[in-house]
């Protein structure tokens, strides 16, 4: 009985040691995923080319470039690829790991200098990190063309877009930019200077464009583009050339989008560009219907319109709604109306961001603009402002011409929180819409923590209208105004926040009131900014005073921005009351 408890018990020993002895043998054979080093991001490099770049006397058939690791295959080589001058039939490019071989199928012209540009088309297999724009240039001659195009481009964009290129033409026809690939190219740099290397003496066309569909030329109504009016004749290096880009201007108003169906007797419609109005005059008419008289209203400096249908007969039909410019027809649309009003209240204030930073400075009224339009009296037995003690205070209220803004007046106590009620009904627009019961509240700012503002405009002896544009640190446009008549124009902007403000003018000249763009079809050019570059510091309790000096031919550190002007030291607040004409 003992033998066998110790043959058991060494059974069991023998059977637990080896079972702990797979578990450390699984435990030590278990696969971890490595971590791996850093990401790459080394463009490849050329390790050897042959024949090297840039030979002369050219009689091979064939180029091999080798890089330092494998590349990605070429997609379509014959889009992807620049050769200048052309070669017909083109040429067979193939990639294969780290080898690019380049295969010609005829002879080339004697006494010739060819480049082949990749752009930044060959990339890494891995990563498909660019070896940027490249470009393998040789001569069936015995020299290279040696001529250099060099400049700059300016431009009112953020920043120069990626995937600009400057392009060379040798076909001068205004056709060839929107139809046909360059006759030679380089890229852009992000600070907009570029370089054209090998260009033979001749006569062209140069062009720039922020190609969006990598066919290097001009094509979609998206893309960023510079030109020069005249040919260029070609005889020595160009050092100084300097085009501005700009996205193109349609030169024809038209509707981009436009609410299907009318709800609540409003329909809601968006053009293509900004709506002048100084300049366009937009009407609407149903077809076949006199008794509704549509009522078209343009957003100040936007592209967005709204359309009242009063008296509309039923809630639920179908109509062609014709929009005109001046008499002259924009297009014609379908719409289904869902109801002539609302069956209840809507509301009425609906700028969620500026119910959530509104104010008022002590002295002034408060702005407050609605959503919908409104020709009707204002129930002011509906509406009441109230302190922070929650006790009401007199008021007064009063919509401006614009039909859409309304002015509240009180007598504001310093750093003291408001509440606006407004209750159901106290307002309806041009449809019959009655406002739904809203309230936000807002805070004062004492007089004395705000500045006073004159600036005096130096503009330049041109014939033209200006518009002089006052923003916010943030972008805000806070005033514009249109500047005519006297090279010398002082602006009283009153009481503005303590804090950094800064301007621009622009030369208007069509005098339509809003900026414009170029247009390639109309060889129009865009129209001149000139940006302040010192900002406007506004300090509490004090009145500044500034001059500018518009000079649009002088140009700031950055790409593209006009910029000077001098600034006098701002002097203590003395109580110096707001003048200046109203604003644009």
């Amino acid at each position: 009985m003992q033998q066998h408890k110790k043959s058991s018990i060494e059974s069991f020993a023998f059977y637990s040691i080896s079972i702990l002895h797979c578990f450390l043998l699984f435990s030590c054979a278990q696969i971890i995923t490595p971590t791996g080093g850093p990401r790459d991001t080394q463009a490849p490099e050329i390790t050897q080319a042959q024949p090297t770049n840039f030979s002369t006397n050219f009689q091979q058939k064939d180029i091999h470039i080798q890089f330092n690791e494998w590349i990605q295959p070429l997609t379509n080589a014959k889009n992807q690829v620049i050769i200048s001058p052309e070669i017909e039939p083109f040429p067979s490019i193939t990639i294969a790991r780290n080898d690019l071989s380049i295969r010609f199928k005829n002879a080339l012209e004697p006494n010739t200098t060819y480049s082949i540009f990749f752009g930044d088309n060959i990339k890494d297999n891995n990563e498909g990190n660019p070896y940027p724009n490249f470009k393998y240039v040789f001569s069936t001659g015995n020299f290279l063309d040696s001529l250099i195009i060099k400049g700059h481009i300016t431009t009112n964009l953020d920043k120069i877009p990626d995937n600009t290129f400057l392009l060379l033409y040798k076909d001068i026809s205004d056709s060839a930019f929107t139809t046909k690939r360059p006759y030679s190219i380089t890229k852009i740099k992000t600070d907009g200077s570029f370089e054209l290397n090998h260009v033979k003496e001749g006569n062209y066309r140069i062009f720039a464009l922020s190609d969006k569909n990598n066919n290097y030329f001009y094509d979609l109504p998206t893309e960023e583009i510079a030109f020069l009016n005249s040919n260029i004749n070609v005889h020595s290096n160009v050092d100084t050339l300097q085009l501005e880009l700009f996205l193109p201007e349609e030169d024809k108003l038209r509707i981009q989008q436009f609410d299907r169906i009318v709800k609540n007797g409003i329909l809601n419609l968006t053009f293509n560009k900004e709506i002048s109005i100084n300049a366009d005059e937009i009407t609407a008419s149903l077809v076949g219907n006199n008794v509704v008289q549509p009522i078209a209203f343009t957003e100040k400096d936007q592209k967005n319109m709204a359309i009242y249908f009063p008296n509309m007969e039923t809630d639920s039909n179908t109509f062609q709604l014709v929009i005109k410019n001046k008499s002259i027809l924009i297009d014609t649309i379908t719409i289904k109306t869902f109801h002539k009003k609302s069956p209840q209240p809507i509301p009425f204030f609906t700028d969620s961001l500026f119910l959530k930073n509104v104010f008022v400075i002590e002295g002034d009224p408060m702005h407050i603009r609605a959503s919908n339009y409104s020709l009707s009296p204002i129930d002011t037995g509906k509406i009441i402002v109230t302190d922070t003690t929650k006790n009401p205070i007199p008021f007064s209220i009063t919509r401006k011409d614009d039909l859409i803004t309304y002015e509240l007046f009180a007598n504001w106590k310093p750093d003291m929180l408001y509440t606006f009620h407004v209750s159901d009904s106290a307002i309806s627009d041009l449809v019959g819409n009655y406002n739904k019961l809203q309230e936000f509240s807002f805070r004062t700012i004492a007089v004395k923590k705000s500045s006073n503002l004159l600036i005096n405009y130096v503009l330049p002896d041109i014939s033209s209208d200006f518009i002089a544009i006052l923003k916010d640190n943030s972008g805000k446009v806070l005033d514009k105004r249109i500047l005519r008549d006297s090279q010398r124009v002082q602006i009283n902007y009153g009481k503005l926040l303590s804090g950094s403000y800064t301007v621009e003018v622009i030369q208007d000249e069509n005098k339509n009131g809003i900026w414009n763009s170029g247009n390639y079809q109309l060889k129009t050019f865009p129209e001149k900014i000139y940006k302040e570059s010192k900002p406007i510091i506004l300090k509490e309790n004090w009145d500044a005073e500034e001059t500018i000096k518009v000079d649009f031919q002088h140009k700031s550190g950055k790409v593209g921005f006009m910029d000077n002007g001098s600034t006098l030291p701002s002097k203590p607040n003395i109580g110096k009351q707001p003048q200046g004409g109203a604003g644009f």
